[in-house]
C-alpha cells in the first residue's frame, strides 16, 4: 500500500534536511505543488518554466495527520 501525503511529504522533507535543501508548498491546479530546492532559491519568483525542475510532487490534498 503507497504512503498517504502526509507522510510522503514528511519524508520529502526528511530527505531534503539531509541535502541540505528547501521544501516549499504551493497552492497550484487545484491541489499542491511540492519543492524541492536550494536554500538561495527563491521560488515563487521564478517563472513556471524555470519552477518545473524543482517539482517534487503535486498533491491533491494535504492533511495535518497520517491517513495510512
Amino acid at each position: 500500500m503507497a504512503d498517504c501525503n502526509h507522510c510522503s511529504l514528511q519524508r520529502i522533507r526528511s530527505r531534503a534536511k539531509q541535502e541540505k535543501k528547501k521544501v516549499t508548498l504551493r497552492g497550484d491546479r487545484g491541489g499542491t505543488s511540492v519543492y524541492v530546492h536550494p536554500r538561495n532559491v527563491k521560488i515563487n519568483r521564478l517563472s513556471d518554466a524555470e519552477r518545473e525542475r524543482y517539482r517534487a510532487s503535486w498533491m491533491m490534498e494535504l492533511s495535518d495527520h497520517c491517513c495510512c
